[in-house]
C-alpha cells in the first residue's frame, strides 16, 4: 500500500486488527512482535488517518476496507493533481531559459547560419526550435521509409506542435507509402490534421518554422553529420520556394496510388473468395493477406469485398 501513501508498518497493523478485532494494545504488539512504544505512534496515525478506531476499553477495530482504500485513492489522487498543477505551472521557466539560451546563441555565432554537429545536439536543436514555434512547420522527408527509431523520436514533437494548433505540412517520397509502419504513421498524422503529400521525384530534407528559421543537413546523404541552421531572409526565401514547389508536384496522401503490394492484394481480393488462396497466390501468410485486406477496406471506407470492388473501380484503383 505504499502507492497509497501507506508505511510498511501502518499496513501490516490495519492488516493485523482487520484480521483479528477486539484486540487491545498488548495484545497487539505481541501479535506483531513490536514493542508497545514502538507501536502506539503508528496506532495513533491510523486513528487519524480514519483507519482504526479505539473504544473506552482501549480495543480496536478496523474500519471497513473498501472505504478506506477509497478514502486513500481520493487523497492521492487529489496530492497528486496538486503536483501536476505545481509542475504545469512551472512550464513558463524552459520558455524563459531556452529564449536566453537562444539569444546566446546567436549572438555567439555569424548571423544568418549556424552549423550544428551530432545526431543528439540536432534533434536537442530541432526540440527548441518546435517548442518556439506557434503558426507553421513545413518538413521534407527525402529518405522516404522511416525506422522504427526515428518514428518515436518525431511523433512526440509532431503531437505537442499539433496539439498547440500548429498548421503543419509534410513531403515524402512515394516508396514511403511501401512501408507498411511508415505508412501506417502518415495516416496517424494525417488523422491529426498534418496535410501530407508524396511525391516521385528527387527531394531535399529540409524543416521550416514559421517561415523564420530553416534546418537543412550538412551532407544530404548522411544527416548524422549535422546540421544548418538558416536564419538568412534570403536563404529563407530560397528554401521556402524550394519547398512549395516539392509541394505542387507532390499527390495528396488522401490520393495517394496503392503500393505493389496493395495493388496486387486489391486485384486478388476481387476475384478470389478465400483468404486462403488469397495469401497463397501472393506467397503472404494469411494474417498478412488479412491486414492488407483490412486496411483497404478502411481506405475504401467499405463494409463488404463487393462495396471495396465497387469502390475501388470508381476511384480507378483497378
Amino acid at each position: 500500500m505504499t502507492h497509497l501513501a501507506v508505511s510498511p508498518d501502518e499496513e501490516r497493523i490495519y492488516r493485523a486488527v482487520l484480521c483479528a478485532p477486539g484486540l487491545g494494545l498488548e495484545a497487539l504488539a505481541l501479535s506483531c512482535a513490536l514493542d508497545p512504544d514502538t507501536l502506539q505512534p503508528v496506532v495513533d496515525r491510523l486513528e487519524e488517518r480514519g483507519m482504526i478506531k479505539i473504544d473506552r476499553q482501549q480495543r480496536l477495530s478496523a474500519t471497513d476496507a473498501a472505504v478506506v482504500v477509497e478514502r486513500l485513492v481520493e487523497q492521492r489522487l487529489a496530492e497528486l493533481q496538486n503536483e501536476l498543477r505545481e509542475v504545469i505551472s512551472s512550464r513558463h521557466v524552459a520558455s524563459v531559459l531556452l529564449k536566453d539560451q537562444q539569444d546566446g546563441v546567436r549572438n555567439a555565432v555569424p548571423a544568418g547560419v549556424e552549423r550544428i554537429e551530432g545526431l543528439d545536439d540536432v534533434r536537442a536543436r530541432i526540440d527548441e526550435l518546435t517548442f518556439f514555434t506557434h503558426h507553421e512547420l513545413l518538413s521534407v522527408q527525402a529518405k522516404g521509409v522511416l525506422s522504427p527509431a526515428a518514428i518515436e523520436a518525431t511523433r512526440e514533437v509532431d503531437l505537442r506542435c499539433l496539439r498547440r494548433g500548429v498548421e503543419m505540412r509534410t513531403v515524402v517520397r512515394a516508396n514511403a507509402l511501401d512501408d507498411r509502419l511508415t505508412a501506417d504513421y502518415l495516416r496517424e498524422l494525417s488523422s491529426q490534421g498534418v496535410r501530407i503529400r508524396a511525391a516521385d521525384g528527387p527531394l531535399e530534407r529540409m524543416l521550416i518554422f514559421d517561415r523564420r528559421t530553416a534546418l537543412v543537413p550538412i551532407d544530404p546523404q548522411d544527416s548524422s553529420k549535422g546540421a544548418l541552421v538558416v536564419h538568412q531572409a534570403g536563404m529563407l526565401s530560397s528554401l521556402l520556394a524550394l519547398f512549395e514547389r516539392f509541394w505542387e508536384g507532390a499527390t495528396s496522401l488522401d490520393e495517394e496510388r496503392l503500393s505493389e503490394i496493395e495493388q496486387r492484394v486489391l486485384r486478388i481480393m476481387v476475384k478470389v473468395d478465400k483468404d486462403e488462396a488469397g495469401a497463397r497466390e501472393l506467397n503472404i501468410s494469411v494474417r498478412t493477406y488479412r491486414g492488407h485486406v483490412a486496411e483497404l477496406m478502411r481506405r475504401l471506407g467499405a463494409t463488404s469485398r463487393v462495396q471495396g470492388a465497387l469502390a475501388a473501380r470508381e476511384r480507378g484503383w483497378i
